[in-house]
């Protein structure tokens, strides 16, 4: 559980090597309509954005096999394919409402991997409007590194990138990249 005594865990060589990452937002209706993007840089590539609702979903729209997948099954959830982890720099997931209401966070943002690995980041700011970085992703050596964020920004989808270091998207609208 990442919270703010413990907010950063660092998976094994395996947990980041193997299958896929999957990180998805369990939480109830009351929440609101709750969805999840992810802003991310590959190496050598300029920062995007993933996010379903946005018709946005997989990271590298021409790729064979995208690095980073975004779905609504039960929740909404982002799966990063960790045989491309070398591919990844860093990403950030954010949470926010598709309407632009406030929502009255709740819930969980879980992240499911390898060998068992269950990862779980608590979504609670009471009710609020505005988008909530919730996680960010670093890749440091051939390991992945997850912090829990937990940081609300009043705004937009673009303020949230800007905030984070993703200002190099370019922005259709302020909740819209330019792929």
């Amino acid at each position: 559980m990442l919270g703010p005594t413990e907010p950063v865990v660092a998976l094994t060589a395996l947990q980041s090597g193997v299958g896929g990452l999957t990180v998805e937002a369990a939480c109830s209706d009351a929440v609101g309509d709750l969805r999840l993007a992810c802003a991310y840089r590959l190496v050598g590539a300029r920062p995007s954005l993933v996010a379903h609702s946005r018709e946005i979903p997989v990271a590298g729209l021409h790729a064979r096999r995208p690095v980073i997948v975004s779905s609504r099954e039960r929740f909404e959830q982002l799966v990063v394919d960790l045989r491309q982890v070398r591919s990844l720099e860093r990403l950030v997931v954010l949470a926010y409402s598709e309407s632009g209401a406030a929502l009255d966070w709740g819930g969980t943002l879980v992240v499911h991997g390898f060998g068992g690995l269950r990862v779980e980041a608590p979504l609670r700011h009471g009710r609020s409007a505005g988008v909530l970085v919730a996680l960010s992703v670093l890749r440091v050596g051939g390991e992945l590194v997850l912090r829990a964020e937990d940081e609300l920004v009043e705004g937009t989808l673009r303020d949230a990138c800007t905030a984070h270091g993703f200002d190099e998207i370019t922005w259709v609208d302020t909740r819209t990249p330019l792929v």
